[in-house]
Protein backbone atom coordinates (compact mmCIF):
# COMPACT_ATOMS: atom_id res chain seq x y z
CA UNK A 1 0.00 0.00 0.00
CA UNK A 2 1.31 3.34 -0.91
CA UNK A 3 2.43 5.72 2.14
CA UNK A 4 0.19 8.63 2.47
CA UNK A 5 1.45 12.38 2.97
CA UNK A 6 1.31 13.32 5.83
CA UNK A 7 -1.29 15.92 6.82
CA UNK A 8 -1.71 18.99 8.96
CA UNK A 9 -4.12 21.71 9.49
CA UNK A 10 -4.09 25.54 8.66
CA UNK A 11 -4.17 27.35 12.06
CA UNK A 12 -6.68 30.30 10.28
CA UNK A 13 -9.40 28.09 7.76
CA UNK A 14 -8.84 24.78 9.63
CA UNK A 15 -8.56 23.04 6.18
CA UNK A 16 -6.72 19.45 6.19
CA UNK A 17 -4.09 19.55 3.38
CA UNK A 18 -1.09 17.57 2.84
CA UNK A 19 1.74 19.12 4.18
CA UNK A 20 3.62 19.72 1.46
CA UNK A 21 0.81 21.84 -0.23
CA UNK A 22 0.88 24.21 3.10
CA UNK A 23 3.13 26.88 4.40
CA UNK A 24 4.83 26.29 7.81
CA UNK A 25 6.00 28.30 10.60
CA UNK A 26 7.92 28.17 13.96
CA UNK A 27 8.75 30.59 16.97
CA UNK A 28 12.32 31.24 17.27
CA UNK A 29 13.75 30.77 20.93
CA UNK A 30 12.61 34.63 21.32
CA UNK A 31 9.01 33.76 20.15
CA UNK A 32 9.61 35.63 16.54
CA UNK A 33 7.40 33.86 14.07
CA UNK A 34 9.80 32.34 11.22
CA UNK A 35 8.79 31.17 8.05
CA UNK A 36 10.53 27.70 7.14
CA UNK A 37 10.66 27.25 3.81
CA UNK A 38 12.14 24.20 3.73
CA UNK A 39 9.69 22.47 6.25
CA UNK A 40 12.71 21.66 8.49
CA UNK A 41 13.46 23.34 11.55
CA UNK A 42 13.33 22.29 14.77
CA UNK A 43 10.22 23.46 17.08
CA UNK A 44 5.76 23.23 16.84
CA UNK A 45 4.90 23.75 13.24
CA UNK A 46 2.24 26.30 12.41
CA UNK A 47 0.81 25.87 9.46
CA UNK A 48 -1.06 27.69 6.93
CA UNK A 49 -2.85 27.79 3.62
CA UNK A 50 -1.05 29.44 0.84
CA UNK A 51 -2.98 32.18 -0.03
CA UNK A 52 -2.63 36.05 0.27
CA UNK A 53 -5.75 36.55 2.39
CA UNK A 54 -4.77 33.38 4.93
CA UNK A 55 -1.37 35.25 5.87
CA UNK A 56 -2.82 38.70 5.91
CA UNK A 57 -5.54 37.16 8.36
CA UNK A 58 -2.56 34.98 10.71
CA UNK A 59 -0.79 38.35 10.58
CA UNK A 60 -3.40 40.55 12.07
CA UNK A 61 -5.02 38.23 14.72
CA UNK A 62 -1.38 36.53 15.89
CA UNK A 63 -3.08 33.20 14.81
CA UNK A 64 0.83 32.08 15.88
CA UNK A 65 0.49 32.90 19.39
CA UNK A 66 -3.01 30.87 19.16
CA UNK A 67 -1.76 27.84 17.28
CA UNK A 68 1.72 27.58 19.27
CA UNK A 69 -0.27 28.45 22.67
CA UNK A 70 2.35 31.31 23.91
CA UNK A 71 3.36 34.47 22.95
CA UNK A 72 4.51 35.07 19.62
CA UNK A 73 6.01 37.96 17.82
CA UNK A 74 4.84 38.62 13.82
CA UNK A 75 7.71 40.83 11.88
CA UNK A 76 6.22 43.55 10.01
CA UNK A 77 8.09 42.45 6.87
CA UNK A 78 6.58 38.74 7.63
CA UNK A 79 4.05 38.19 4.56
CA UNK A 80 6.54 40.06 2.24
CA UNK A 81 9.39 37.65 3.31
CA UNK A 82 7.12 34.45 2.11
CA UNK A 83 6.17 35.90 -1.20
CA UNK A 84 10.35 36.25 -1.79
CA UNK A 85 11.39 33.34 -0.23
CA UNK A 86 8.67 31.10 -1.68
CA UNK A 87 9.50 32.66 -5.51
CA UNK A 88 13.32 31.86 -4.76
CA UNK A 89 12.44 28.57 -4.12
CA UNK A 90 10.85 27.73 -6.94
CA UNK A 91 13.50 29.71 -9.15
CA UNK A 92 16.11 27.69 -7.64
CA UNK A 93 14.35 24.56 -8.54
CA UNK A 94 14.46 25.14 -12.01
CA UNK A 95 18.14 25.63 -11.73
CA UNK A 96 18.87 22.41 -9.88
CA UNK A 97 16.39 20.65 -12.51
CA UNK A 98 18.98 21.88 -15.36
CA UNK A 99 22.21 21.46 -13.49
CA UNK A 100 20.69 17.55 -12.43
CA UNK A 101 19.62 17.20 -16.42
CA UNK A 102 16.23 17.01 -15.51
CA UNK A 103 15.74 20.33 -17.71
CA UNK A 104 16.26 21.43 -21.27
CA UNK A 105 16.28 24.94 -22.49
CA UNK A 106 15.45 25.95 -25.91
CA UNK A 107 12.66 26.07 -28.50
CA UNK A 108 13.85 23.16 -30.91
CA UNK A 109 15.21 20.42 -27.97
CA UNK A 110 11.63 21.24 -26.44
CA UNK A 111 9.62 20.49 -29.37
CA UNK A 112 12.02 17.64 -30.11
CA UNK A 113 11.10 16.06 -26.48
CA UNK A 114 7.42 17.08 -26.90
CA UNK A 115 7.49 15.04 -29.79
CA UNK A 116 8.70 12.38 -28.73
CA UNK A 117 6.03 12.35 -25.58
CA UNK A 118 9.22 12.37 -23.43
CA UNK A 119 8.30 16.04 -21.46
CA UNK A 120 6.58 15.43 -18.23
CA UNK A 121 6.15 19.29 -18.63
CA UNK A 122 6.45 22.26 -20.52
CA UNK A 123 7.34 25.41 -18.84
CA UNK A 124 7.44 28.65 -20.90
CA UNK A 125 7.84 32.46 -19.71
CA UNK A 126 4.67 34.79 -19.09
CA UNK A 127 6.26 37.20 -21.81
CA UNK A 128 7.26 34.08 -24.36
CA UNK A 129 6.14 35.24 -27.97
CA UNK A 130 2.90 33.47 -28.92
CA UNK A 131 4.27 32.78 -32.31
CA UNK A 132 7.38 30.86 -30.52
CA UNK A 133 4.74 29.49 -27.52
CA UNK A 134 1.63 28.62 -29.23
CA UNK A 135 2.52 26.10 -31.42
CA UNK A 136 4.47 24.41 -27.97
CA UNK A 137 1.33 24.38 -26.32
CA UNK A 138 -0.52 22.72 -28.92
CA UNK A 139 1.83 20.50 -29.54
CA UNK A 140 1.63 19.93 -25.80
CA UNK A 141 -2.17 19.24 -25.68
CA UNK A 142 -1.71 17.07 -28.27
CA UNK A 143 0.45 14.81 -26.46
CA UNK A 144 -1.04 15.35 -22.96
CA UNK A 145 1.83 17.37 -21.46
CA UNK A 146 1.11 20.16 -18.97
CA UNK A 147 1.63 23.08 -19.47
CA UNK A 148 3.29 25.77 -17.24
CA UNK A 149 3.47 29.54 -18.12
CA UNK A 150 5.64 31.38 -15.07
CA UNK A 151 7.91 34.00 -15.10
CA UNK A 152 9.79 36.50 -17.56
CA UNK A 153 12.27 35.36 -19.70
CA UNK A 154 14.72 37.41 -18.28
CA UNK A 155 14.18 36.09 -14.36
CA UNK A 156 13.95 32.17 -15.75
CA UNK A 157 17.33 33.07 -17.72
CA UNK A 158 19.27 34.40 -14.60
CA UNK A 159 17.71 31.44 -12.67
CA UNK A 160 18.91 29.33 -15.36
CA UNK A 161 22.54 30.95 -15.40
CA UNK A 162 21.37 31.73 -19.45
CA UNK A 163 21.39 34.77 -21.78
CA UNK A 164 17.63 34.00 -22.29
CA UNK A 165 15.15 31.36 -21.84
CA UNK A 166 11.31 31.06 -22.92
CA UNK A 167 11.04 27.70 -23.58
CA UNK A 168 11.90 24.92 -20.80
CA UNK A 169 11.19 21.06 -20.69
CA UNK A 170 10.95 19.23 -17.64
CA UNK A 171 12.26 15.34 -18.32
CA UNK A 172 11.27 13.96 -15.01
CA UNK A 173 7.93 13.06 -13.60
CA UNK A 174 8.65 13.70 -10.03
CA UNK A 175 10.76 16.79 -10.50
CA UNK A 176 8.04 18.29 -12.97
CA UNK A 177 5.32 17.48 -10.01
CA UNK A 178 7.53 19.29 -7.43
CA UNK A 179 8.19 22.38 -9.81
CA UNK A 180 4.42 22.41 -10.23
CA UNK A 181 4.10 22.24 -6.31
CA UNK A 182 6.61 25.12 -5.72
CA UNK A 183 4.50 27.51 -8.72
CA UNK A 184 1.17 27.22 -6.44
CA UNK A 185 3.00 27.42 -3.33
CA UNK A 186 4.18 31.10 -4.74
CA UNK A 187 1.04 31.64 -6.91
CA UNK A 188 -1.19 31.34 -3.49
CA UNK A 189 0.78 34.10 -1.78
CA UNK A 190 2.07 36.49 -4.46
CA UNK A 191 0.50 39.38 -5.15
CA UNK A 192 2.18 39.44 -8.81
CA UNK A 193 -0.35 38.31 -12.00
CA UNK A 194 1.88 35.71 -13.10
CA UNK A 195 -0.33 33.21 -15.07
CA UNK A 196 -1.47 29.99 -13.19
CA UNK A 197 -0.94 26.11 -14.38
CA UNK A 198 -3.41 25.36 -17.58
CA UNK A 199 -3.94 22.30 -18.83
CA UNK A 200 -2.41 22.27 -22.34
CA UNK A 201 -5.64 22.53 -25.02
CA UNK A 202 -5.78 20.23 -27.74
Amino acid sequence: MPKKDPQRKCAVTNQIANRDALLRFVLDPDGCVTFDSGKRLPGRGIWLTPHRDVLETAVKKNAFARAAKTSAWVPGDLVSKVDQQVRKTKLDRLGLARRSGALIVGTEKTRDKLRQGKLALLVLASDGSPQTTAPLIHLAGQTGTEVLVSESAKTLAQALGRATAVCLGVLDARMAATILADHALHSGVSLSTDPMVAEAAS
